[in-house]
């Protein structure tokens, strides 16, 4: 259904367009008492328009329902910010750094050719010499190396005894200790001529101590065998060894610490859109002073890490540019009780260590693709960090450490521009009675508090298909306020400025065959863009307009 506009909405509506940031004007706001004079020709037909007194803040704020919707935020600093945080935008938990595979089955043996398979006597217990044996905790990194463990696990012994008598097995785990007791020692009962007994040892809030750092994570594992007499007096054997196999299983590490090893973690990739719908209007120069983007992390990992992440923005238009930022190491947990506890780091890309300007500058109104990695135990210049050597920080992690990361943008609205082109379209316009006009002129009278600078370049009046049908050109509307050498409106150059957009007679012809209306206007900063600005909250536009009419009502 198309709008039909009569005398004199249409010369409202070119006041409309002529208004920057007009989708936020609200024409409850306006006060109709005010009437302007301002024309050589005598009108007869006079309409106020209204007038207006906006802070910058009004006229940009998007009034979302929901504050984290909101893109345009009042700053601390009194600026204008576009804002944007993409949470979550990648993570990583302990199983990307340290894990542990089914492990290793060991075995050992006790010569028991002292007791033959005949019987022979036997009064009293036996004590075979103990036998310690070393057997090695498996991470799946190989380079990984431990200094301290906490875990539950279980070890399975399987026992097969020669001879007719009970066994005592003592075991004991010469760095395993639970509650502070070390060594950590147990007797199992190994019943007569035993075929592959099974025992199971299960060790909740087990605590290894490495006793000296190695790739292979050896620890000591010790046996004691004692033959138990009974009331026979005799014994025998079937003629083999005593045989110990026995395996860790169903390991679950609580807290580990040593060297975690040079590893490359894989972030993975997502896409970015900041919604700032307005940068989709716009086409020019422009340069953003101070653009930031920050990863905020909340870390449970104790291990240094590099990030190393891109990002590539596309405008509207296809044209797409690269971050490029520097990598940098944020802080990370460096005791046991951070671990637990987490702690809150960030890094910021911005002018100084990155293309974030230009990137800005773009603008990324499409979307920005983001991936990155992240290299554990890397110092700043890319060497490797010893996590062992003397004064470092040991690597610790514990079962459910993980770091996640948000993206947040803070792109503060000290900028400069240049002849930016913002256009728009109106369809569907119904204009009726365009015929009555004989001379018409819209009167702007404008004090200007904002830094820019607004000039209408044309408004194209189209047919349905979009042939233009006329042409309204004009200077300069509304005129920018000067500025202080830090970019801060000068209240002092404030003026009052009267401007007229007067339409032609093959202008007004025209109208009838209106259907769609096409405004382009330029915007720069303060001096034709030269220089540096700073968009407050606080800055304030006043105007008032009033549309003259000479109308022949006989027509």
């Amino acid at each position: 259904m198309k709008r039909e506009i009569r005398i004199p909405i249409l010369l409202v509506l070119f006041c409309f367009l002529t208004m920057p940031f007009k989708s936020c004007v609200d024409s409850d706001d306006y006060d109709f008492d005010r009437l302007s004079d301002k024309v050589d020709w005598q009108p007869n037909f006079v309409a106020p328009i209204g007038y207006g007194e906006y802070s910058l803040w009004y006229l940009l704020n998007q009034h979302e329902e929901l504050e984290a919707d909101q893109t345009i935020v009042l700053g601390d600093d009194g600026l204008i910010h576009i804002k944007y945080t993409e949470k979550d935008i990648f993570s990583y938990g302990t199983d990307e750094v340290l894990t542990f595979p089914d492990q290793d089955p060991y075995s050992t043996t006790f010569d028991m050719s002292s007791y033959p398979t005949v019987a022979v006597p036997f009064t009293s217990d036996a004590t075979l010499a103990s036998s310690t044996k070393g057997f090695n905790i498996k991470a799946d990194e190989t380079d990984i190396i431990l200094t301290k463990l906490k875990l539950d696990t279980k070890v399975s012994f399987t026992v097969s005894n020669p001879v007719d008598k009970a066994i005592k097995l003592n075991v004991t785990l010469e760095e395993g200790s639970v509650a502070g007791a070390s060594p950590l020692s147990k007797d199992f009962d190994i019943s007569p001529n035993a075929n592959a007994q099974v025992i199971d040892w299960d060790l909740t809030d087990l605590e290894f101590t490495f006793p000296s750092p190695s790739v292979n994570n050896t620890l000591h594992i010790s046996f004691g065998v004692t033959i138990l007499a009974d009331g026979s007096g005799t014994i025998r054997s079937n003629g083999n060894d005593l045989e110990i196999g026995y395996q860790f299983g169903g390991l679950v590490f609580k807290l580990a610490k040593g060297d975690f090893g040079d590893q490359t973690i894989d972030v993975g990739s997502g896409d970015i859109d900041m919604g700032v719908d307005f940068w989709d209007d716009i086409d020019g120069n422009f340069t953003f002073a101070d653009p930031r983007i920050s990863l905020k992390f909340n870390n449970t990992v104790g291990v240094p890490f590099l990030v190393s992440a891109n990002m590539t923005g596309s405008n509207s238009d296809g044209a797409t540019l690269s971050l490029d930022p520097d990598d940098q190491l944020p802080a990370y947990p460096t005791n046991e009780a951070e671990v637990l506890a987490g702690i809150e780091a960030s890094i910021m890309y911005n002018k100084d260590n990155s293309q974030i300007v230009p990137f800005m500058a773009l603008p990324p109104s499409g979307n920005i693709t983001y991936s990155g990695s992240v290299r554990i135990n890397r110092n700043m210049d890319g060497t490797r960090y010893d996590p062992l050597a003397a004064g470092n920080n040991i690597n610790i992690i514990s079962g459910t450490s993980s770091i996640s990361a948000d993206l947040e943008m803070d792109i503060p609205m000290d900028f400069k521009a240049d002849n930016l082109s913002i256009s728009d379209t109106i369809d569907e316009v119904d204009i009726s009675d365009a015929e009555k006009i004989v001379k018409a002129a819209l009167i702007i009278t404008s004090e200007n508090g904002l830094p820019l600078d607004v000039k209408i370049e044309n408004i194209f009046l189209t047919d349905a298909s979009y042939t233009v049908l006329s042409t309204i050109s004009n200077e300069s509307i509304i005129n920018a306020a000067g500025v202080t050498a830090t970019g801060e409106v000068d209240p002092s150059t404030v003026k009052e400025v009267v401007n007229t957009i007067e339409l032609t007679e093959d202008q007004i012809k025209s109208l009838n065959d209106t259907e769609n209306i096409i405004i382009k206007a330029a915007v720069s900063t303060y001096d034709e863009g030269k220089q540096s600005v700073k968009l407050k909250g606080s800055d304030k536009l006043k105007f008032s307009i009033s549309v003259n009419a000479q109308v022949d009502l006989s027509k």
